[in-house]
């Protein structure tokens, strides 16, 4: 016995099965960012300064280089997830939903990229 409605069988309405994914992924890319800004605030509150210099230097650092990617990874993906959960819930035209859907993931795909390669530039001393 099913307790979905006549309705609900006929159309195919009902779980898509693919909510636990997003979710999981909003929480561990929320600990990642939790983590990876604690150590953004520790690291800049022991620069020397934060003129041009400094900040070259500062990402100049394997460590800090390769923890800084994965920080703007991360806040890429986590925004991407929350501004889609912000369209799908409150967005009701599908056409502008389609289209807010694949401009906030073009534009995030595009500002990471951008983070990615400013700081690969500056890693290699190019």
């Amino acid at each position: 016995m099913s307790l979905r409605s006549p309705l609900g069988r006929v159309l195919g309405l009902g779980s898509a099965k693919d909510g636990t994914s997003h979710f999981w992924g909003q929480r561990v890319s929320g600990i990642g960012l939790l983590l990876l800004g604690l150590w953004f605030i520790y690291s800049l509150s022991f620069m020397p300064g934060f003129a041009h210099a400094d900040a070259l230097a500062f990402i100049a650092v394997p460590q800090n280089g390769v923890l800084l990617l994965l920080l703007v990874l991360t806040v890429a993906y986590h925004s991407y997830l929350g501004v889609q959960v912000v369209v799908e819930d409150y967005v009701h035209g599908h056409g502008l939903k389609l289209a807010l859907l694949i401009i906030s993931r073009f534009a995030h795909t595009v500002l990471a990229a951008a983070a990615i390669y400013a700081i690969i530039k500056i890693g290699l001393g190019a």
